[in-house]
């Protein structure tokens, strides 16, 4: 048979099939029901199961404060959106690989067999490794889609693009690349994802609790595993406890509103002025903790005369610091003084640093803390993570759970093996689609010369870079210069049908593997095909193996285990450590059908932890992984790099555009882009869920009141915001939680363009439209997401349907 008849004969065979649930369900009654356990990423559930379809989610009992996201699973199941059978671009189908680039977005996708699209996938990826190398295979597959130890989607892409050969991988993330690069400068590690302070050592030790920059209430709700939502007793035990709390933010939040916070409103991205204001009137009246700054720092000298304008002639006092962050000067200096006069704990949000020179706010918190001279002691200090789902609560006397790894099994290597004779080609976070633009460029990164790789073949795994990446009509503009996109995903994403090869893939509920809860370890829980796949989806395990096994390397990747199987010896492991610790854990088995098992015992000795306790109480025998073994509040190492937009101490720096620029005369709005309350990033957006946030069909952006009347914008009015990067609609809410001249827009509303593959006015409100792809700095070149200045008007054109939630069009065969 020729190839051409072989893939019409495949379109039409796997048109002919029918999900597989449905089937099923047309033999049960309405008493067929049962219950049954399951988790993801939102938290831990009851699924309740009518004729074989999950119909509605009860929440668990060990769940701490489930997460209402979960009662969408039903749509989410169901949802008209999914990607339900392999599809391949019609021009990229017809002519067996790469052509017509330029129609991504706007052509028909072809259903076709799973063979035929495994073939056209493992084809581009073998044919591109061997003809160019590592570096022509995009291959970073984002962090947030899917979950479980055994088949996450970006750890079985990683590990099939390493017996490949290779990929282009990103350093750090998107979320704190700027804060994990300039941490190991100043504390001797990443810092931002360690094992946080407990709240209960918070709770008993605070006079003043500080949210800079963080929203944990909000923040809380999703983890990166299963939550059990275990922060949120501490939060509330803080409000019972009549600690004073602070919010520093643009904005007042959800955690301000709750706890009752007194707000200190700052002008966007001026953050670091503010903390220099203090630490300038700590130093000049001798209220700082001199003896702490001696033992346990280095630096400080040069810091204090960049304070007091020594080369500059610019005092960094309150006054100073007031002209820019808009805190009356008196507030600075009252607020500086009472941090440092009683026990005080700083909690840092993420977003902070996802601005123009991100690096400084997080070295100018650090420096600030060490000036009060409270880090170390119990429940006092900084904190990077206790705002997210990474540690804070008690924890609990079990196991770690393992997970597949990248690495490959030493004996299956030869000396001729791909991932023994190559490297990962690794840039900077967020610098994709600059490689795109410019492949070959050199950029500085990290005290180093890199080179920007030549992509020719991406390969995404439940992520869309159209949603988390800045400046999404220049991505659309550059994402043409891929030969070709693969793309693994449950759903119909802006990426999905800007893609050529897309595969259907089965979520936590549709598969087998497993996972164990966030913060502390509570629970090992299974994922079990609690239904059976919508379509002919498959798990992303399942899928990399497959393309493997057409590169005859099936087994390298598989090591001769089956999905389960893996499980299986994940759990035996923890078994084993379990008994080690003197813990009893079922049988697998009896673990299987129940679908989890909970470790109850609390680990007192870590009840009150505290970050650098350890530090504190011996800084020679406990030294930090920096040059001097201690903070380094300056850093020779960085200084010595001489970039111009990060110096060697934390430094305000002026960003490309903000609320005191010439900007400001044609976009006088800063847009800032927090996490939704209703979604994970993009996750759910596509759900019923959307309908409890939605402002007019579009995403809100909420606004205050005068800069509302001086538009004549009212509530539900559908606004075009705009600058000269991109324009997108969104839905007014007026209120006076946010300051004037700045607006809300929440991250992770899908993209909508009124053209696909084209620069045109996104309709549903994707702020990545309007943000600047530019590195924070030449140190650690992340993204600047909250770096936005635009301008607001109400839309007097033809308001139009939404189709970022439709599918694209779809036929049966050439």
């Amino acid at each position: 048979m020729k190839r051409r008849d072989f893939i019409k004969t495949s379109a039409i065979l796997g048109a002919s099939s029918l999900s597989a649930s449905r089937i099923d369900g047309v033999t049960k009654t309405i008493f067929d029901n049962k219950k049954v356990f399951g988790a993801n990423r939102f938290g831990t559930f009851w699924a309740n199961i009518n004729s074989e379809q999950i119909v509605s989610v009860s929440d668990f009992e060990g769940d701490k404060f489930p997460n209402t996201m979960n009662y969408s699973l039903p749509d989410v199941i169901q949802n008209e959106n999914r990607v339900l059978y392999p599809m391949v671009r019609k021009s990229y189908l017809k002519a067996k690989g790469p052509a017509k680039s330029e129609l991504r977005g706007n052509e028909e996708f072809v259903r076709v067999s799973w063979d035929v699209a495994l073939d056209l996938a493992a084809k581009a990826l073998k044919e591109n490794f061997d003809k160019y190398g590592p570096e022509s295979i995009y291959g970073e597959c984002y962090w947030w889609g899917g979950s479980g130890k055994v088949g996450w989607g970006r750890t079985v892409a990683h590990r099939m693009l390493k017996i490949l050969g290779g990929y282009v991988e990103e350093t750090d993330d998107y979320s704190t690349g700027a804060g994990l690069t300039i941490m190991p400068y100043v504390l001797g590690s990443g810092s931002v994802y360690d094992t946080p302070t407990k709240w209960k050592a918070v709770v008993k030790n605070a006079k003043n609790v500080v949210f800079w920059g963080t929203d944990p209430i909000v923040t809380n709700q999703i983890g990166s595993i299963p939550p059990l939502h275990s922060n949120y007793p501490g939060i509330i035990d803080l409000k019972k406890s009549g600690i004073k709390t602070y919010s520093v933010n643009v904005m007042v939040n959800d955690t301000a509103r709750y706890l009752g916070s007194e707000p200190i409103i700052v002008v966007p991205n001026t953050d670091t002025a503010m903390v220099l204001g203090m630490c300038h009137h700590l130093y000049e009246n001798h209220l700082y903790d001199a003896e702490f700054i001696k033992k346990y720092t280095v630096g400080f000298n040069k810091f204090k005369d960049y304070l007091l304008g020594v080369e500059d002639k610019i005092v960094k006092d309150v006054k100073w610091a007031s002209k820019i962050c808009g805190v009356q000067p008196e507030y600075i200096a009252k607020f500086a003084e009472k941090l440092a006069k009683e026990p005080t704990t700083i909690l840092i949000g993420r977003a902070l640093q996802r601005a123009d020179h991100g690096e400084q706010i997080f070295w100018a918190l650090v420096t600030l803390s060490a000036m009060l001279g409270h880090i170390g002691k119990e429940g006092l200090g900084f904190e990077f993570s206790l705002g997210y789902n990474s540690g804070g609560a008690g924890d609990k006397i079990a196991p770690v759970l393992k997970g597949l790894s990248t690495r490959i099994s030493e004996k299956y290597e030869t000396p001729d093996s791909p991932w023994k004779k190559f490297k990962n080609v690794t840039i900077p976070s967020s610098r994709s689609i600059e490689a795109l633009e410019n492949p070959g460029k050199e950029i500085d990164h990290n005290g180093k010369k890199i080179k920007l790789p030549h992509m020719r073949v991406a390969y995404n795994a439940s992520g869309s870079m159209f949603t988390r990446h800045q400046d999404v009509n220049n991505i659309v503009k550059q994402w043409k210069k891929f030969e070709t996109v693969i793309t693994a995903e449950p759903y119909w994403t802006s990426t999905a049908r800007l893609s050529d090869i897309v595969f259907p893939v089965a979520i936590e509920v549709e598969r087998n593997d497993i996972n164990q809860t966030a913060p502390n370890g509570e629970y090992i829980v299974a994922y079990r095909p609690i239904i059976n796949p919508m379509g002919e989806s498959k798990s992303d395990f399942w899928i990399c193996e497959q393309i493997c096994k057409r590169w005859g390397v099936g087994e390298v990747f598989t090591e001769g285990k089956s999905e389960l199987d893996w499980v299986k010896e994940f759990y035996n492991d923890a078994v084993t450590q379990a008994k080690n610790l003197n813990v009893q854990m079922p049988k697998f088995e009896e673990f299987w059908e129940k679908g989890f098992v909970r470790f109850e015992q609390d680990k007192k000795e870590t009840e009150l932890y505290t970050r650098l306790a350890a530090f504190r109480e011996n800084p020679v025998k406990n030294r930090l992984g920096t040059p001097s073994g201690k903070i380094e509040i300056y850093s020779p190492a960085v200084a010595k790099y001489g970039y111009d937009d990060c110096p060697g101490h934390a430094t305000w720096l002026e960003p490309f555009e903000w609320l005191g620029s010439e900007k400001t005369k044609k976009y006088p709005i800063h847009i800032v882009s927090p996490h939704s309350r209703y979604r994970l990033h993009s996750q759910l957006n596509n759900s019923i869920i959307r309908n409890f946030a939605e402002v007019s069909g579009r995403e809100p952006i909420l606004m205050n009141p005068k800069d509302a009347k001086e538009r004549g914008l009212a509530n539900g009015d559908i606004v075009r915001v705009f600058n000269d990067r991109g324009e997108i609609l969104a839905g007014v809410l007026i209120t006076d939680l946010i300051q004037e001249k700045v607006a809300a827009i929440c991250e992770g509303a899908w993209y909508d363009p009124e053209k696909w593959g084209e620069k045109s006015l996104c309709q549903h409100g994707c702020v990545n439209v309007l943000t600047r792809d530019k590195g924070t700095s030449k140190l650690a070149q992340s993204n600047t997401a909250h770096t936005t200045l635009a301008q607001v008007e109400k839309f007097k054109g033809e308001i139009k349907p939404i189709k970022a939630f439709s599918k694209p069009i779809i036929i049966q065969s050439l």
